[in-house]
């Protein structure tokens, strides 16, 4: 509720399906509220947006590959986009009407990966966000980590060590990675238990592997996840931190870009 009361406060629901497709000022909404999708993840977010068809055209343009994409046009093509998700949204709605079973998750998000959180390195300049699969016994857990500079853009060659735990057992450990796009996905072994698990992300810095003398950015900085994919009380409150943190840096780096 804390939560909702403060982030909802700074961003009102603004966007609105109108002929089949968002327009560009929704388009600017989506990109507004994005760093709390990242920070909160899929399920805070639609339920601080009440499950609104915009909410979960957003939602799914968040994980669209055109969501990355930074050209003269981006606005257009990402309003172009969003015309397929509001089909699908519409046609999963009078398919639920049928059936009477209602399913208020995005259609064209991947059941697998629905759980998100992010943080920040500790001089703002790397956003680090992970995407996870359930914490199931029995199950292998997927892992996607994306990493951001502060104006959401993706930051290429990042050189990190990936520790994942559940109940102080390790059940992955990765050294010396390098992602040449900002974004990698790695799987657990089977987890023991239906229960959380914690994720370090250790960034080593950016950069080519065989140039290390050149790396930049963060050196050794560890970057916690903890109760993953679960939010505690306390983990709540970091991300009302957290969130708070994102929406300045992004107005900030928009407003030295408009200068």
């Amino acid at each position: 509720m804390l939560i909702s009361t403060i982030i909802a406060g700074i961003y009102p629901i603004n966007a609105a399906v109108r002929d089949g497709a968002l327009t560009e000022n929704d388009i600017e909404w989506c990109e507004d509220v994005f760093p709390q999708y990242e920070a909160a993840g899929l399920n805070w977010f639609l339920e601080n947006y009440h499950y609104s068809i915009e909410a979960r055209v957003c939602a799914n343009l968040y994980e669209d590959q055109l969501w990355e994409y930074y050209g003269d046009d981006r606005i257009q093509k990402l309003v172009e986009r969003s015309k397929y998700y509001v089909e699908l949204e519409i046609q999963e709605s009078e398919e639920e009407a049928e059936s009477g079973k209602i399913d208020v998750k995005p259609v064209g998000i991947p059941e697998q990966k629905s759980n998100s959180m992010m943080k920040t390195s500790a001089d703002g300049t790397v956003l680090v966000t992970i995407k996870t699969t359930d914490a199931k016994a029995g199950n292998y857990m997927g892992l996607d980590i994306i990493f951001k500079d502060a104006a959401n853009k993706t930051i290429e060659h990042v050189n990190y060590d990936l520790r994942i735990t559940q109940d102080t057992q390790d059940v992955l450990i990765l050294t010396s990675q390098h992602s040449d796009t900002g974004t990698s996905e790695h799987w657990t072994r089977p987890l023991s238990f239906d229960m959380p698990v914690d994720v370090e992300v250790t960034i080593l810095g950016i950069g080519l592997p065989k140039d290390r003398t050149s790396w930049t950015g963060p050196n050794g900085e560890v970057v916690d996840f903890s109760a993953v994919p679960e939010f505690g009380s306390i983990a709540s409150l970091v991300l009302v931190i957290a969130v708070a943190s994102i929406i300045t840096v992004s107005m900030r780096s928009r407003l030295i870009s408009k200068l």
